[in-house]
């Protein structure tokens, strides 16, 4: 367990400080966006989209209708983004399936062409010696 601690890398202390600022940024950002279309939808525009803001009133019900957040909302939400940015989505497989077949599919062709290319080159310096002899 000692000697665990004593691994220890700076470089990574700063990167993990700034990517955790970062994502606390990100998140009472998403936060703050998050209200001001609250804020539009229910509190500025609620007369005129009377069954819109209804509707987002019942799904987010805050008293007085009143959209407030506080650090622990942010840490909360920056933890869910980071779940979220851990995931690993199964179309990212298809794609690299996809790129690693056409490697391949370039590959061949190109293999294909310096096969061809060097049969020819062959068959030009056949051609040259039998004409050489002919001479």
């Amino acid at each position: 367990m000692a000697q665990q601690v004593a691994n220890f890398s700076l470089a990574r202390l700063f990167e993990s400080i700034f990517f955790s600022s970062f994502l606390l940024f990100v998140g009472g950002f998403g936060l703050f966006l998050m209200g001001e279309l609250y804020r539009l939808a229910v509190e500025k525009e609620g007369k005129k989209l009377n069954q819109l803001a209804s509707i987002v009133s019942r799904i987010f019900p805050f008293p007085d209708k009143k959209y407030e957040f506080n650090l622990s909302h942010v840490v909360l939400f920056s933890m869910l983004i980071a779940l979220l940015c851990m995931l690993h989505h199964p179309a990212q497989d298809v794609i690299q399936h996809e790129v690693e077949k056409e490697e391949k599919k370039v590959a061949k062709t190109k293999e294909a062409d310096k096969r061809r290319q060097k049969r020819e080159e062959k068959k030009e310096k056949e051609a040259k010696e039998s004409k050489k002899e002919e001479t």
